[in-house]
């Protein structure tokens, strides 16, 4: 029985507190509506081994997340339509072209049937429409177009993400914020119940990409404040204790956009530097959904120059959350309840998919050919030309050997 069954497709598999914590989210918030759900397990080798390393989102994966079995070939894909009726795809950057390259019929969920509903719930192209079309060359828009066209709800984290739908696929999407904003606090307290480090009154950096520049700037911090800086990035801190690093702080220092939402769900001051590599939009975006627009510095060095912990005015901050999460909890409402649709756009992207697979499956075995002749024709050119004339006989012998052993 398929019926209220759904599948979800983001990062939650990865060894990243913000990936986890937004598919947590989305998971508590379909539970609450009395769905059914799994997060699709389409993660690489490099991923799990990974988590081999990083033990502590290993534990909370399996403590807190509903997972399904790998899925490693297009046939386990059709395994899923057996099961669920409708698949979301989001929260986090599955849409951004660099990202998606191996697994893109994944995200787009090209392969769910026509019979489906497909839904991109606060999904995330991670960049501006500039920076997305440097990523993504003519055939990958045209993929994505016909892809996003045959959704029966879309809806974008960024407000750069509903532009790029109007502009690039003709699609209109909602700009609906990130869940870990949607699901109420007091499932993050509960949570950090479970924590066990005190980081009461304490500076605490959480910085992606560090270099001799923060190392710098954190003593600076350390001698004007008189408090220590924690470094919590790359710790392998358990979940819950990541939580209470930003609850229970002075302030925080960050490049990560789902640190500054949280340091924001807490009602946390913090200094944050927009984090251009990984997508500076989602820190630009959602600052001005919640009316804090230049909360974010560009480097480090500002801090010399000026105080760069923002003062912001919670209570109208978290009136705006409110708001804002209304918005979310509609929509998200909204898609559940209404049938699926574009059974014909549904069809006919899936029968693209299938002709593409079908062509790469072609060219493979093309290629696996060519190979083993090549290297026959290599071999014949060795043996006749270069092996001497005694490696030649004992080369025949085995040869003898074995087809005598095969009668």
């Amino acid at each position: 029985m398929k019926q209220n069954n759904i599948a979800i497709l983001n990062y939650w598999w990865a060894a990243n507190y913000g990936a986890n914590l937004t598919a947590y989210a989305l998971q508590q918030l379909l539970k609450e509506y009395n769905y059914k759900n799994v997060l699709v397990d389409n993660s690489e080798k490099y991923y799990q081994i990974t988590l081999l390393k990083y033990s502590s989102f290993d534990k909370f994966q399996k403590q807190y997340l509903s997972s399904s079995n790998k899925i490693e070939s297009i046939s386990n894909c059709n395994e899923l339509n057996k099961k669920f009726n409708a698949f979301i795809t989001g929260s986090d950057q599955v849409f951004r072209p660099a990202y998606i390259e191996k697994n893109k019929y994944q995200y787009l969920l090209d392969f769910a049937d026509a019979n489906s509903k497909k839904i991109a719930f606060s999904a995330s192209f991670g960049v501006d429409k500039k920076q997305f079309l440097k990523e993504a060359d003519d055939k990958t828009i045209r993929q994505m177009k016909a892809s996003l066209q045959s959704f029966d709800f879309v809806s974008v984290r960024e407000k750069s993400g509903v532009e790029i739908c109007k502009d690039l696929f003709n699609v209109n999407a909602e700009w609906i914020i990130d869940p870990v904003f949607i699901l109420e606090i007091d499932k993050y307290i509960d949570l950090i119940k479970n924590s066990t480090i005190d980081y009461s009154g304490k500076i605490v950096s959480y910085i992606l990409d560090t270099n001799k520049k923060y190392k710098k700037a954190y003593k600076y911090i350390e001698k004007k404040y008189n408090t220590k800086v924690i470094e919590t990035a790359n710790s392998n801190i358990s979940i819950e204790n990541w939580l209470a690093s930003i609850r229970d702080c002075k302030f925080l220092i960050t490049d990560s956009f789902h640190v500054m939402c949280f340091a924001i769900i807490f009602n946390k001051p913090f200094i944050c530097i927009a984090n251009k590599q990984r997508g500076a939009t989602r820190f630009e975006s959602i600052l001005e959904m919640l009316n804090i627009e230049y909360q974010c510095i560009d480097s480090i060095d500002e801090i010399y120059k000026r105080d760069c912990i923002f003062k912001i005015d919670y209570e109208k901050v978290n009136k705006r959350i409110k708001e804002e999460r209304q918005r979310g909890l509609d929509f998200l409402r909204k898609v559940l309840d209404t049938p699926a649709g574009k059974f014909k756009e549904k069809q006919e992207v899936r029968t693209m998919f299938l002709e593409e697979k079908i062509c790469e499956l072609e060219q493979q075995a093309t290629l696996k050919h060519q190979v083993k002749k090549s290297l026959w024709e290599l071999w014949l050119i060795i043996f006749h030309k270069y092996l001497p004339e005694f490696l030649k006989n004992i080369i025949r012998k085995l040869r003898d050997l074995n087809a005598n052993r095969r009668k």
